[in-house]
């Protein structure tokens, strides 16, 4: 553990001890409205991205869910949307340029580059005294992991509180089950459990469309994106680091990789695998698994109530069933994607606004047990209901599908960060065991990550081309994609691609790898 986390974890379990005398004198959790009592409303403003989400693009602050939300909380809360990707990017970086900010804002990070030298410059409050005052229900329910993350904390002092992801680890294999029982087959659970699988698609027609060519087994997404599969198998995944021998290093130059890119090969060359896996954008992606055109593929979770878990998903077959399942069990490994901090994005409040103490009191409201209902299923009578004492809520109701209306409250709204996981909507929904499943499933999909809490590094900011894993651009997808079209020969075309990584750079990336993992870890 380093030093600033055990800082902070300190401050935390002195306070929570104290916290925990009081409730044996009757005291409960700390919620309720974020200015209790008589006092007047504090009013708040909150700058984000829409992300893209449908109700986001087009709210407004007279809002009924604002509305909720601004009653509940005893804050008068305003909203102030940006764009998604690029276009956050540059107005959030022009926003902070400009010093035009307003009480809360969503990062990144504290150490982002939308705001370069923001700690250090005094730009965000320090808001460790606030959040030990003011925030038990943050430090209760967000993990240690996330506030032992460098994205919200330096040298033992806290500059932004964590807005977690939907669950620690959302990645599953979703696999056709009313292909496999059509086939007679289980689910799969080795390697070549998948590869008997992969082989009964590509010889049966298995959409019912007299084309027994346009299914397969695998359908993959461009640049491998959420297709990140039988890598960690063979002992080395590209996206994940390995400290091995006194180095950190990452997965794509391990020697393992040369069997995993042999067995890609082996999916491209059998028809296992779409052949425009490196054309293949996420449109025509989805597209094509909603025409019978995939027998499995990888996604998260949470789509599963979205859409992914729906039969109507699968236009063109009415009686279409996906299930969740694990990845391959291999001789070396198994799962998906590294493991991570769960921070979806960062609150920080600039210095300046003189509103950080009421800004904490909101987010620490937001964290209450009593906010639960609000985030989790909506406005009451509106979104849900309350039948004998127990709430209904459905998602395909029009209150809560039309325009992705429980997106906002779940998502864009929410100061928690992505609550379409809550424990609340999993109890709920209609397919709540389904779900449940689905999360223990996603739990088992991940893959130890030494490289937990490391930063940008320098010597990546500006090589691009040396990044882990299978970006656009990157050394390892040019070498991907040459090995596994049979362009080039595996063996030679690895080894050519790790001694031009290491040349262009990639020994200064190791180096300062290690040298950050030694520091954290105070080896």
């Amino acid at each position: 553990m380093n030093r600033s986390f055990k800082m902070i974890t300190t401050v935390f379990a002195v306070t929570l001890l104290a916290g925990s005398v009081l409730a044996g004198c009757g005291s409960k959790e700390e919620g309720g409205a974020a200015n209790p009592g008589t006092e007047a409303p504090k009013n708040l403003s909150i700058l984000l991205s829409h992300a893209n989400a449908k109700y986001a693009m087009q709210a407004k602050n007279d809002d009924k869910y604002i509305a909720e939300l601004s009653k509940q909380s005893g804050t008068n809360v305003k909203f102030e949307f940006l764009g998604h990707g690029n276009d956050f990017t540059q107005q959030l970086t022009v926003r902070f340029a400009s010093a035009d900010l307003p009480d809360i804002v969503r990062t990144d990070s504290i150490n982002s580059t939308m705001h370069p030298g923001a700690v250090d410059q005094g730009v965000f409050e320090d808001l460790t005294p606030l959040i030990e005052k003011y925030g038990q229900n943050l430090k209760k329910k967000i993990p240690a992991e996330a506030w032992n993350s460098p994205k919200v904390s330096k040298d033992g002092k806290i500059f932004g509180v964590p807005a977690l992801a939907a669950l620690p680890a959302t990645r599953v294999v979703y696999i056709r089950q009313d292909w496999l029982d059509k086939l007679g087959m289980q689910q799969p659970k080795s390697i070549d459990d998948f590869l008997k699988y992969f082989e009964a698609v590509k010889k049966e027609d298995m959409n019912g469309n007299g084309d027994p060519n346009d299914e397969y087994g695998f359908y993959v997404r461009e640049n491998l994106v959420y297709s990140n599969l039988f890598f960690s198998e063979f002992g080395a995944e590209p996206n994940t680091w390995y400290m091995k021998n006194g180095k950190l290093e990452p997965g794509m130059i391990q020697p393992e990789m040369k069997d995993a890119l042999k067995f890609w090969k082996s999916l491209y060359d059998k028809g296992y695998i779409n052949p425009n896996l490196f054309t293949n954008k996420a449109a025509d992606w989805e597209a094509g698994i909603k025409q019978g055109k995939g027998g499995m593929w990888t996604h998260d979770v949470t789509n599963y109530n979205t859409n992914w878990g729906n039969p109507e998903f699968y236009a063109n077959e009415k009686n279409a069933k996906v299930s969740l399942i694990e990845s391959a069990s291999g001789g070396k490994g198994k799962g998906i994607w590294p493991q991570g901090d769960q921070i979806g994005h960062v609150w920080v409040m600039p210095a300046k606004s003189k509103n950080a103490e009421a800004a904490i009191k909101f987010l620490n409201w937001a964290w209450s047990d009593e906010a639960d209902d609000f985030f989790a299923m909506g406005i009451k009578d509106n979104n849900y209901t309350i039948e004998n004492g127990k709430a209904k809520w459905d998602m395909q109701a029009p209150a809560n599908k039309d325009n992705d209306a429980s997106v906002f409250y779940q998502l864009s709204i929410n100061p928690r960060g992505d609550g379409r996981m809550m424990p609340r909507v999993l109890e709920v929904a209609p397919n709540s065991e389904a779900l449940k499943a689905g999360v223990k499933v996603a739990d088992n999909n991940v893959i130890k990550n030494d490289a937990l809490h490391m930063p940008t590094l320098e010597a990546l900011k500006t090589r691009p081309e040396l990044v882990p894993g299978t970006n656009a651009g990157t050394l390892f997808l040019d070498m991907f994609a040459k090995v596994i079209t049979g362009k080039e020969e595996v063996d030679a075309s690895f080894d050519k691609f790790v001694t031009e990584w290491k040349r262009r750079g990639g020994d200064e990336v190791i180096k300062e790898a290690t040298t950050w993992y030694n520091t954290f870890h105070k080896k």
